[in-house]
Parts: structure tokens; sequence; C-alpha cells
């Protein structure tokens, strides 16, 4: 399914923390829907009208991630190695992929909590590698709780100052400001998902020598 931005914002408006929470979650159960662009348009909403504020758009944020990891942990826990193979093929994870990162994510679990939820597609999966790699949910919940926070923390308070600056800007500088924003969010992605998975890779690559 896909969704488009002005969709989105339109949404946002309508139906405000609630859509936050829904799309959010459903990404985070692996569904192929765009959870950060829901959060983002509700911060930078936010910051322009008086309709929602930025601390409800934040916590929608992170119980819809908390939520939807969790649900996904279970379905992990039940599906196994199946799941994740059919899943990760329907948002284009090859399954050599999936298995690298859930070899990888067997030794460093906690690591991929975080680093997963900023990385677009993985961050559908991590629930689900949790609950299939056998990760104890005692030691899941704390750390999906910490990503989730910190996942919306970032990207809520992030884009409100930038929406806020945006509103107060002229023309020009708006439009230079939403270039940088999205050359530096792109370039540090790229690099971010770069680093993940040559890290997985080297270690894949332990394992067969």
């Amino acid at each position: 399914m896909r969704v488009s931005s002005h969709e989105i914002g339109h949404l946002v408006h309508q139906y405000g923390y609630l859509l936050v929470f829904t799309v959010v979650g459903l990404q985070a159960l692996g569904a192929p829907l765009p959870g950060t662009t829901a959060l983002i348009a509700a911060a930078l909403y936010a910051a322009t009208a008086h309709g929602l504020s930025i601390a409800g758009v934040i916590a929608a944020g992170a119980l819809g991630a908390l939520a939807g990891t969790t649900a996904g942990f279970g379905l992990g826990r039940w599906g196994g190695e199946r799941l994740l193979l059919r899943i990760g093929t329907g948002l284009r994870q090859s399954p050599e992929r999936v298995m690298r990162i859930r070899r990888e994510f067997a030794v460093h679990g906690g690591g991929w909590l975080f680093v997963g939820r900023f990385i677009s597609g993985v961050r559908n999966l991590i629930g689900l590698f949790a609950g299939a790699s056998g990760m104890p949910l005692k030691r899941f919940l704390p750390l999906s709780a910490a990503a989730a926070i910190v996942w919306a923390l970032g990207n809520g308070l992030g884009y409100y100052w930038f929406g806020h600056a945006l509103a107060r800007a002229s023309t020009w500088v708006q439009v230079a400001m939403v270039c940088a924003g999205l050359v530096w969010m792109l370039v540090s992605l790229n690099l971010l998902r770069r680093r993940v998975f040559q890290r997985a890779g080297n270690s894949s690559a332990a394992e067969l020598s």
C-alpha cells in the first residue's frame, strides 16, 4: 500500500494522535506503511497549527511503536523463520538479508532494537526478529520501550523545532532549510544503513570462515 505525503498530512489534520499511533503501530508490526512520515507530519502540524500538542504526538508515536513491536515480537516467537521470510519478501528484503539480520540479532539484539528503529524496512521487522531469535520478553520490553521513546523524541522534537523555524523564515530561507534537511536526513540514513549492514556482513563472513 502506498500513501502520499499529501494524504498523510490530510489524515493527520483529521485524526491526529490516533492516526500516528495506528500507522506507527502497524508499521512496527510489519505492514509497509509510512509510520515515520506520519510522525513527522504530525510534528510539523503541531508546530504550525494549534490542533495538536507535540507531547501528544510524541506519546502517540512512542506508544504505537512499542505496541506494534511487541505484537511483532509475539508473532515472531510464534511464526519463527518462515514468517520472517514471508514478511521480509513483502517488504522487498531478500531471504539472505533477512537471515543475515536474524543471525546478527541473535548476538546483538539490544543494539538492533535501537539501530533498526531508524532504518527504513528494518523497523518493520525488529519485533519479529526479536521474537524469532528467542530474546527473553523481560529483556525485550525495556529495550523496545527505550528505542521507541528515543525514536519518537528525536523525530518529534526535531521536526517540531524545524517547523517552528520554517514558519518564521522567508520563502528562500524556507526552501534552503527544506533542501538542507532532506540532504542531511538522506545522507545520515545512508551512512547508518551502510554501517549496520557492513557489520552484519562481517559477522556472517566470520561465521562461515
